[in-house]
């Protein structure tokens, strides 16, 4: 467990308040270890077997600790707060687990084609992590309110920057494409081109799987209708779209404290 974690436990007089925090800290962060392990086995093409067990530990242990806490909250006279958080997490890790179970992981199999159950256990694993991270640093902040998450989980200071990118690079596609769409001139367009390129080139792998294999079909219908006569039609839906994803990054836990500053265009 992170210092920081049994500093605040250590500050809480009620000894069964500490003894709850502590136990439910050391729940997720064995669930985060078991979920370390996922990551590496699933790096290794022949152990999807392994990841898939693994996978299968993570959420026999992670139901048990949603019950513990929902049977913590009805036993103890929690402050109202607390009490509240420890729903909310509870909640959230029995929701989480089932998009993992019953979408992502419906109908796998270690003898399916190697990509997609890699890709399938990544996004499993990616959406649990993310779950018992935020789960923690929200528990945290009952007790330290301005707690930053990036002193906990060094991943999240890099997932906060690849954000803040993707934010600024979709913005100034947006725009760009905007101006594209309205003067429709071979210069406009060109530059928009180029932006394209460069956000195919960079940020666009710290998109969702899926909403980047989106705009690779995007870009696709780009380069037809360019010289087609199309290219207005197209930059018209591109534009909706790249709203549509600016509003996703804009909500992710990782910007909750950060103003993502607009790129020029």
């Amino acid at each position: 467990m992170q210092p920081q974690l049994r500093t605040i436990i250590a500050r809480i007089e009620h000894a069964e308040v500490s003894q709850l925090l502590e136990s439910v800290f050391t729940d997720l962060n064995r669930l985060l270890g078991y979920l370390q392990q996922v990551k590496t086995a699933a790096r290794v093409g022949d152990s999807a077997d392994a990841a898939l067990f693994l996978l299968g530990i993570v959420r026999s242990e992670a139901f048990a600790a949603a019950s513990r806490m929902d049977f913590q909250c009805e036993g103890q006279s929690l402050a109202v707060e607390l009490s509240e958080e420890l729903e909310r997490t509870g909640f959230a890790i029995r929701h989480e687990l089932r998009t993992v179970f019953e979408r992502i992981l419906a109908g796998v199999d270690a003898t399916d084609e190697a990509d997609e159950t890699g890709r399938r256990i990544r996004d499993a694993h990616d959406l649990l992590h993310n779950c018992f991270q935020q789960s923690t640093i929200a528990l945290a902040r009952v007790f330290e309110p301005e707690l930053d998450g990036s002193i906990l989980f060094d991943d999240i200071r890099v997932k906060r920057d690849t954000s803040v990118l993707l934010y600024e690079d979709l913005d100034a596609l947006l725009r760009s494409a905007g101006h594209a769409e309205k003067h429709g001139d071979p210069l406009s367009l060109s530059l928009f081109s180029e932006r394209l390129e460069h956000f195919r080139s960079g940020s666009m792998q710290y998109l969702m799987q899926k909403d980047s294999e989106t705009c690779v079909s995007f870009i696709e219908d780009f380069r037809v209708s360019r010289f087609s006569g199309g290219a207005r039609f197209f930059l018209r839906r591109f534009s909706c779209y790249l709203e549509l994803l600016l509003n996703h990054v804009s909500m992710r836990a990782v910007l909750a404290n950060a103003t993502p500053k607009f790129a020029a265009a």
